[in-house]
């Protein structure tokens, strides 16, 4: 999945360079354009080589780019699927690992690996699962299960309006200022 992802990235960057260049637009956006494409994929795959899940009889840790997470196995008690519905369209799966209280010990985005992997991996816990159970939202599912997604997910809609809000404030005080000193 992971792999198709990024080379549909790719062949869609290639094709939205091409049109920069055949087309009126200014060819300064095409290396703009590229790089930015091509650091996107790079980081795709630099997350596709490192997500690694390692279970020992003592602990399982959870390896993405950035992030390192080691927890002791015998504080999972239960795992719990859940596909939970996002703005773009698409949908993520997840599969949480939660201790005796249901607090989170650890996440593990399941479009990194192969389905039989992750069911390998809930059999090998031996604890008992549920799911995958579809959730329509980041609100909706942290009504059920609270306290086990970020506030970005449970607000989805919230940080670009507030990333939209800045662009278009600086924009207003660009143009006052450029207004006020031309004259």
């Amino acid at each position: 999945m992971g792999l198709t992802v990024l080379v549909a990235m790719g062949l869609s960057g290639v094709g939205i360079v091409a049109a920069i260049l055949i087309g009126n637009a200014p060819t300064v956006f095409a290396p703009i354009v590229g790089t930015t494409w091509a650091v996107l994929i790079i980081l795709g795959t630099a997350v596709l080589l490192t997500s690694r899940i390692t279970l020992t009889s003592h602990e399982i840790v959870v390896r993405g780019l950035f992030v390192r997470q080691r927890r002791p196995r015998s504080h999972i008690t239960r795992a719990m699927r859940a596909t939970i519905h996002m703005p773009n369209g698409g949908a993520g799966e997840s599969l949480f690992l939660l201790d005796a209280h249901g607090k989170l010990l650890t996440r593990v985005n399941v479009a990194y690996y192969k389905r039989e992997n992750v069911d390998r991996l809930v059999e090998t816990l031996d604890v008992p699962s549920s799911g995958p159970t579809y959730f329509a939202s980041g609100k909706e599912f942290d009504k059920t299960h609270p306290g086990l997604l970020s506030w970005a997910e449970r607000h989805p809609y919230r940080i670009p309006l507030a990333i939209l809000g800045t662009a278009l404030a600086a924009t207003v005080a660009v143009a006052l200022i450029v207004i006020t000193t031309s004259s």
